[in-house]
């Protein structure tokens, strides 16, 4: 989420031209995505629950 949000900064502060700008803001809304939703991912976490007999 950090990166997607230096991203379109960088996209809306630095670069002038109008396709890099689109690209460049397209990946960071894609790479804000991500991280988010790696943020609220559960985690499958998996516990041994097997008991001997």
């Amino acid at each position: 989420m950090v990166l997607g949000g230096f991203l379109f900064v960088w996209s809306v502060k630095y670069i002038q031209s109008e396709w890099p700008q689109i690209f460049v803001g397209l990946l960071s809304v894609f790479s804000a995505a991500m991280g988010f939703a790696i943020l609220i991912m559960p985690l499958d976490l998996h516990e041994d629950n097997s008991t001997p007999e």
